[in-house]
C-alpha cells in the first residue's frame, strides 16, 4: 500500500515537472536553447515631407472704405469668392508640422457708397479685388499618426492685392471710372480642422542587432494620402485702387483712390495632403 502511494506521488511529481518544462519551453519559443523572444516595440517613422493641394470658399467681413482720405463710404462689402492653392511642408515630430503655402484668391466684387454730396462725384463704387497669398504656417496635431487627427495652426506672410477697373454711378446718373492698382500687405491666419488618413500607414518589422531573437521594432509609416477639412480666418491688410475719373470730363481726376482697409476673410477649406515617408 505504501509503495502504491509512493508511485502515485512520484507520477504526480513527474507530470508536474513535465508541465512546468513545457511551459518554460513555450516561453522560449518552443525550445529552451532558442532563447526568449521579446514583445515587439512600436515606434513612429521619422519626420517626413509632404505636398498639399487646397481649395476654399471665402466669406468677408464688411471692410472700411475711405476716399480722398476724408470720406467714409457706407454699405461696403466684398462678395464671397473661391481660392485654390498648394504648398510643401514637413512633419517635425512631437505633433508639430510646418509648411509654406500659396493661394490664388479669385476676383470678387467690392463695393461701397459715397454719400457726402460735397464730393465731386458721389454715389456707388464697384470694382474687382483678387489676391495672391503666401503664408508660412505652423500646426499642432492632437492625434498625429491617427486616422482622425484634429489640429490647430497659425500663419504669417504676405499678400498682393490687385484691384481691377471699376465704375462709379451717382444719384443723378453721372458715371465715372475707377482705375485698378496693386498693393502689398502683411497677412496672418488662424486655422482649425481635422485630417482624415485615407490610406492608413502600415508597419513593418526591423531588428535592432540583426538577430531574429532580439526585440522586433514595429515601424509605423506616415506615408499616405490625407483629406484635410477645416476653417481658416485670414487678416489680409489693405487694398487700394487708382484714381476716379468722371466720364463727363475724361482724363480729369475727380477723386483720389478709394482704399479698402482691414480686410478679413472666413474660409471653409478642403484639400489633400500626401506624405512622402
Amino acid at each position: 500500500m505504501t509503495s502504491i502511494r509512493g508511485s502515485v506521488a512520484l507520477s504526480v511529481a513527474i507530470l508536474a515537472l513535465a508541465g512546468s518544462g513545457a511551459n518554460a519551453a513555450d516561453m522560449y519559443d518552443g525550445s529552451i536553447k532558442d532563447g526568449y523572444v521579446a514583445a515587439p516595440v512600436e515606434v513612429q517613422a521619422p519626420s517626413s515631407w509632404y505636398f498639399r493641394l487646397d481649395g476654399a470658399r471665402g466669406y468677408h467681413d464688411d471692410p472700411i472704405m475711405v476716399e480722398d482720405h476724408i470720406y467714409d463710404l457706407i454699405d461696403t462689402g466684398i462678395e464671397s469668392n473661391w481660392s485654390i492653392g498648394g504648398g510643401i511642408g514637413r512633419n517635425l515630430g512631437n505633433g508639430f508640422r510646418a509648411d509654406l503655402t500659396y493661394d490664388y484668391r479669385m476676383e470678387s466684387n467690392t463695393h461701397g457708397f459715397l454719400q457726402n454730396h460735397a464730393a465731386t462725384l458721389d454715389g456707388t463704387r464697384d470694382f474687382g479685388l483678387k489676391s495672391h497669398l503666401m503664408l508660412a504656417n505652423l500646426y499642432y496635431d492632437f492625434n498625429a499618426g491617427g486616422r482622425f487627427n484634429p489640429y490647430l495652426g497659425v500663419g504669417l506672410g504676405w499678400v498682393r492685392h490687385e484691384t481691377t477697373n471699376g465704375t462709379v454711378v451717382d444719384t443723378c446718373g453721372c458715371t465715372g471710372t475707377i482705375e485698378g492698382e496693386t498693393k502689398d500687405s502683411v497677412a496672418a491666419a488662424f486655422m482649425a480642422g481635422v485630417t482624415i488618413n485615407l490610406t492608413a500607414g502600415r508597419g513593418h518589422e526591423a531588428y535592432g542587432s540583426g538577430s531574429s531573437k532580439d526585440a522586433p521594432i514595429m515601424v509605423t509609416s506616415n506615408r499616405g494620402l490625407m483629406l484635410d477639412v477645416g476653417y481658416r480666418f485670414l487678416y489680409l491688410g489693405d487694398a487700394t485702387t487708382g484714381p476716379v475719373t468722371g466720364d463727363f470730363n475724361p482724363g480729369i481726376v475727380v477723386s483720389e483712390d478709394p482704399t479698402v482697409e482691414n480686410i478679413h476673410a472666413h474660409e471653409i477649406r478642403f484639400g489633400l495632403r500626401y506624405n512622402l515617408n
